[in-house]
């Protein structure tokens, strides 16, 4: 389950779809939405390419997520606020690879059973919106919800939901009971211990 949610945080790779918009007014930000999301399913693909394909491709998805408002509702109002600064720039960029070290490894194998998915309604209030996306994955069907905020004139995804249950609270929640038996060092090296070991594991794949 852990995985899953990890997974489906950058998995952008669908197919063609469908969507509505709960607002007539805002149509326009529904297309700027849905258009970025095309251009992530088309980067999402060729996330495991060579060369300067893949990186790319990873850079595009990286940017169009928001690391540091992903970093504060994982770690809290509470923790943010008194780790600031340096600490906290160590956490957004820790979580960040361990993420995006996970993900990049099963993005194109998810997609190998014709996974299919549909936008349902649309829903957005100034500059925030939630993107209802349901999807089909060998015949099973389950429910996700980008959470989206626009910066300047660009939509970027800062949380989502699976099954209801919100990404960021569940991460908020383990880091919560740590930090109640450790201190935030103590996460930081965790953090930092799990991405040299998924660093290690696509080494070692790559030889293989």
């Amino acid at each position: 389950m852990k995985n899953l949610k990890i997974l489906f945080l950058v998995t952008l790779v669908l197919t063609p779809f469908s969507w509505t918009s709960a607002n007539p007014v805002s149509a326009a930000s529904t297309k700027e939405i849905t258009s970025k999301l095309e251009d992530l399913f088309v980067a999402s693909r060729k996330v495991n390419a060579s060369g300067e394909e893949k990186q790319k491709a990873r850079a595009k998805i990286e940017e169009a997520l928001d690391w540091d408002k992903i970093a504060q509702l994982c770690l809290g109002a509470k923790q943010a606020k008194k780790n600031s600064g340096k600490n906290f720039e160590e956490f957004r960029n820790l979580l960040k690879d361990v993420v995006v070290k996970t993900a990049y490894t099963r993005l194109d194998k998810f997609w190998n059973g014709n996974t299919k998915y549909v936008f349902q309604n649309i829903e957005i209030k100034g500059n925030m919106a939630k993107v209802p996306t349901k999807f089909i994955v060998k015949g099973d069907p389950s429910v996700l919800d980008y959470y989206m905020l626009k910066k300047g004139n660009d939509w970027l995804i800062y949380d989502i939901a699976y099954e209801e249950e919100r990404y960021s609270t569940n991460i908020s929640e383990q880091i919560d009971a740590f930090l109640k038996e450790g201190n935030f060092t103590t996460l930081l090296e965790k953090l930092k211990k799990r991405r040299d070991e998924l660093t290690e594991e696509t080494s070692k794949s790559k030889k293989t």
